[in-house]
């Protein structure tokens, strides 16, 4: 399975609905975006920011995630 492109500027409800494991990595990550109705609003940066995250850092452990799931 290929798995998005991420960019800061992506809105977390696309990153949701072209990877449903990245549901996953943003529960790892305690934020509470999961059904959130924002998340078709909010990019990965916005969240980022509203949970003090560096978003450098959230996107490489979503790419992590999936990577790992499609190596198995």
């Amino acid at each position: 399975m290929e798995h998005p492109t991420l960019s800061s500027q992506m809105l977390v409800a696309d990153l949701l609905a072209a990877s449903p494991l990245a549901t996953g990595a943003l529960i790892e990550l305690r934020v509470d975006c999961v059904g959130c109705s924002m998340t078709k609003f909010c990019t990965l940066e916005e969240m980022c920011r509203q949970y003090e995250l560096e978003v450098e850092t959230v996107m490489q452990h979503i790419t992590e995630r999936l990577e790992s799931h499609a190596s198995h």
